[in-house]
C-alpha cells in the first residue's frame, strides 16, 4: 500500500495543462495499491486530455522507482510531480482488547 502525496505543481501555461492540473487534485493523499495501476491512470487521463486538446504540445506521465527506496517518483511532465510513498503500517481499530496489567489497571482507576 502507498501513499500519494503531491510534491510539485507546475503552473498551466495552456489549455490542456489546466484541464489535467483541475482533475488531478483529487488524486492526492489517496492510498494506492499497486504503482503500475496509479500509472496507466495517468496514462489514460492523459490520453483523453491529449486527444481533447490536439493543437498543444502532448503531456506525458510516467512512473520511477526512487534509487535506493521502496518509493515511487509519478506524475505527468510539465503538470505535477507525485510521490508514492510506502505505508510501513497502517492505522485502525483494534480487533480484540488487550489485558490490562494491575498497575495500568490502577492507574486509570485514579482518573475515574
Amino acid at each position: 500500500m502507498f501513499f500519494a502525496k503531491i510534491t510539485n505543481s507546475h503552473t498551466a501555461t495552456n489549455r490542456l495543462k489546466d484541464y489535467v492540473g483541475k482533475q488531478i487534485k483529487a488524486l492526492e493523499c489517496n492510498s494506492v495499491e499497486d504503482p503500475e495501476a496509479f500509472k496507466k491512470h495517468l496514462e489514460g487521463l492523459v490520453h483523453r486530455a491529449n486527444y481533447r486538446f490536439p493543437r498543444c504540445k502532448p503531456l506525458v506521465s510516467y512512473l520511477h522507482l526512487r534509487s535506493g527506496q521502496e518509493d515511487y517518483a509519478a506524475g505527468i511532465s510539465e503538470v505535477v510531480d507525485f510521490s508514492l510513498y510506502k505505508q510501513k503500517a497502517v492505522f485502525g481499530p483494534q480487533t480484540t482488547s488487550l489485558p490490562a496489567s494491575s498497575t495500568e489497571a490502577k492507574q486509570a482507576s485514579i482518573f475515574n
